[in-house]
């Protein structure tokens, strides 16, 4: 099986009058050997190092788990919910899929277009019918992470492991994230981090970004003065809300069971409107953070799995890299190189002229999420608390083992 990256950045070996991406294939036993190799591992480990770390994961992310849906296949889902009402929103939208393809964003676009315009009450209500029915069924698709096998977590607690240990004299890791599962949330889970994800630790649980400003600290010794950060946190920005969050009459968002019915889902559904939605509450919260982070010194943003095809998104990120001479980029997505793929064009020739001109604070892989956490190396001692936390999980999975041993007989 291949398990080939490209890598491009200043310090990639200079094959003619420009920068071209190195191709590496990580199977080569003597990959080692390769200095653009060594220059990408220096790079990863640069970027770890900024007192200021932020991911920005999109959909490619999730799309490690099969289980995962891309945006071809809730298309599919959203047609075969109610086959007759789909080709009707085709026909008044005038959808061209020989020339648009199986875009379900340009037709939720549409959609919206069509219903702020439209006369004709019959076909409003069907638009809004459609809207309200695409919303349920993109929110059960990205409800998956109950299906992922338990093998395939890898990849993301990986990641979550090698992320989150940071110094306590380091800034908190901060994970900005488009997509609306729970897959973070799950491996934060797996590797016994505790998540700060702006919602209050209550029940019921109300959103309140002044979260976002508090710590935890362990006081077991029982000392007024020794007070010390625990190691296993991190900050979960869901910038596009959640398959767990609800709206009360009040306005007021509430975390919820997952796999209880979400009546009042608050999500940004991928259509042009997104770039309006997000900035009413709390996506506002979210993206004024995300922008605050952008601007501080000695800052290092890893944009994993993520297009660019959020205007929002890369106005902020983009202004960062013109008045920010402390800000460092890294991306890593699929084919982020390739003509006429999902990635944003204007950005990916922003990037590269950059990196052709010698700016070196920008890096860009072309890989899958799980190859990015295959190279993520161990930075720091397995903490007390992890080990014991994993013995923990060990003697429960004998005990399970065990017992159902002895159940067969």
């Amino acid at each position: 099986m291949t398990n080939k990256i490209n890598f491009l950045s200043t310090f990639v070996t200079r094959e003619g009058d420009k920068k071209s991406p190195a191709s590496l294939d990580l199977n080569d036993s003597n990959i080692s050997d390769d200095p653009n190799y060594q220059t990408l591992l220096n790079t990863i480990n640069n970027v770890l190092d900024f007192d200021n770390l932020i991911v920005l994961a999109g959909s490619g992310t999730s799309l490690t788990f099969k289980c995962a849906p891309s945006m071809k296949d809730i298309w599919s889902k959203c047609r075969n919910e109610d086959e007759t009402l789909f080709n009707e929103i085709l026909d008044i939208v005038r959808y061209d899929i020989d020339q648009s393809k199986e875009d379900i964003e340009l037709l939720l676009s549409l959609c919206d277009q069509h219903k702020a315009l439209a006369y004709d009450l019959e076909k409003k209500e069907k638009l809004v019918s459609f809207i309200d029915q695409a919303k349920q069924t993109i929110l059960k698709a990205t409800n998956f992470t109950d299906d992922v096998e338990e093998g395939d977590w890898a990849a993301h607690d990986k990641f979550i492991r090698t992320l989150g240990r940071r110094s306590p004299k380091q800034q908190r890791f901060k994970l900005f994230t488009t997509n609306y599962d729970l897959a973070f949330e799950r491996s934060a889970a797996n590797t016994g981090f505790v998540v700060v994800d702006g919602f209050e630790f209550s029940s019921p649980s109300y959103f309140n970004p002044a979260w976002y400003r508090y710590d935890i600290v362990d006081r077991s010794d029982q000392s007024k003065t020794s007070s010390s950060y625990i190691s296993n946190v991190f900050h979960l920005y869901k910038m596009h809300g959640s398959v767990n969050w609800t709206r009360e009459g009040n306005g007021r968002v509430k975390k919820i069971d997952y796999q209880v019915k979400n009546s009042e889902p608050v999500f940004i559904y991928p259509s042009s409107s997104k770039y309006q939605t997000s900035y009413d509450s709390p996506y506002l919260d979210m993206m004024a953070s995300f922008l605050h982070c952008l601007q501080q010194p000695k800052t290092a943003l890893i944009c994993l799995g993520f297009g660019f095809n959020d205007k929002h998104i890369n106005n902020a990120v983009t202004m960062a890299l013109r008045t920010n001479p402390e800000f460092n980029l890294l991306v890593g997505t699929k084919e982020p190189f390739k003509k006429g793929g999902s990635f944003n064009t204007d950005i990916r020739d922003l990037l590269v002229a950059a990196i052709d001109g010698g700016d070196r604070r920008i890096s860009i892989i072309d890989g899958v999420f799980s190859q990015f956490a295959n190279l993520l190396q161990e930075r720091r001692k397995e903490t007390p608390e992890e080990a014991l936390f994993k013995t923990f999980e060990t003697l429960a999975e004998k005990i399970q083992n065990r017992k159902d041993s002895i159940d067969e007989f």
